[in-house]
């Protein structure tokens, strides 16, 4: 008897402790006002947090001790953040209302260019070049997208602007005007362009790409970005059913280096959303989960179009390990209303999934 009232304390010890770094992890999750790299460790650790105080208060249930309501009670503390893990409730069935526009944004991965001309893999591009006639919107944003007038299937900007008729795009080659080559963002919209800003980050054609469109008698300035990528590949990390410890040394440093550069990027971001003369609508690829500072940050002005309208996990990239949602849509809810938000899972071309939001204007 002894022993087990031991165990028992010590096992209440440590879901103490937990339940204290808990508390640590929500108030960075909460705050969004640390972008030290130690902090995006513990940031991302969040999904786990709640894992762990099902687990205790489980554990307690089990032996039908009181102890458990500790861990419910640090489970649903986190309440605030649980529309950026999983909307339980899908939105209202009626027909769509009216709106005044619709956004799309999509990583093309490059239709996997390489694959393509080298011929192991021809499906990506062709696939993604058909898809994109019935991926419609008012305002198309991509991410890693790669034109070429040699091959049909590349001559994207001819073949998106015949319906976006107006389009700003940002070159991974300073210069390049022309469209040909790799281009890094672009931003096709059936509203008249009236600016163009933009901000390249080498070499992994990162940026922010801002569009100042006139929508009816109204403005609005779209931001298409895709911030420093964190370096995760799971399958580099598993080779014959083992942990590569080297390649697993390898994805901790680029994730720390990930969230020291996406931090000075973020900064940039909300500089650029402050200083907007327009209502403004932030989308595109962050390249971190929704507990991390990007998301925080971006959360702090703007609204999320999934959080509103969104159902169940909305995971946006699909290749390992599968279960994250790093493709957002922010809005400024004070011009701008979301009506409705899909995650377009159905098509796979890419190793993000297509997203879609349906918005009026105020």
């Amino acid at each position: 008897m002894a022993i087990i009232k031991f165990i028992r304390k010590f096992f209440f010890l440590i879901n103490v402790l937990f339940g204290l770094y808990s508390l640590l992890v929500y108030q960075l999750v909460y705050a969004a006002d640390i972008k030290h790299w130690l902090g995006g460790f513990l940031m991302m650790t969040y999904p786990m947090v709640l894992a762990g105080h099902l687990f205790f208060a489980f554990s307690w249930i089990v032996v039908k001790s009181r102890k458990a309501f500790l861990s419910l009670a640090l489970f649903f503390l986190s309440y605030s953040i649980f529309d950026r893990t999983i909307k339980l409730f899908p939105p209202d069935v009626k027909p769509r209302q009216d709106f005044t526009f619709s956004v799309l944004s999509y990583n093309l991965m490059y239709g996997d260019y390489h694959g393509f001309v080298t011929g192991t893999d021809k499906n990506t591009g062709t696939s993604q070049y058909n898809v994109l006639d019935t991926l419609t919107a008012d305002i198309r944003c991509l991410q890693e997208l790669y034109n070429s007038q040699n091959y049909k299937e590349f001559d994207l900007i001819n073949k998106l602007s015949k319906r976006n008729e107006y389009y700003v795009y940002m070159h991974s080659n300073p210069g390049n005007d022309k469209g040909e080559g790799s281009v890094g963002l672009a931003i096709f919209s059936r509203f008249p362009i009236i600016n163009k800003k933009e901000q390249y980050w080498p070499p992994n054609n990162n940026g922010i790409l801002a569009a100042d469109i006139v929508i009816n008698s109204d403005t609005i300035r779209v931001m298409n970005v895709q911030l420093k990528s964190m370096g995760i590949r799971v399958r580099k990390m598993l080779k014959n059913n083992n942990i590569d410890k080297e390649e697993t040394r390898n994805v901790l440093s680029k994730l720390k280096r990930g969230f020291e550069e996406r931090a000075v990027q973020v900064d940039l971001v909300e500089e650029w959303i402050k200083e907007s003369p327009y209502p403004v609508m932030l989308v595109g690829d962050l390249n971190e989960l929704p507990y991390g500072y990007a998301y925080g940050r971006f959360r702090k002005n703007l609204s999320n179009a999934f959080e509103t309208n969104g159902f169940g996990f909305g995971f946006t990239y699909h290749k390992l390990p599968g279960f994250l949602r790093i493709d957002n849509q922010f809005y400024d809810e004070r011009s701008i209303q979301n009506i409705d938000f899909a995650t377009l899972s159905e098509i796979p071309f890419s190793d993000h999934y297509p997203i879609k939001g349906w918005y009026l204007l105020k």
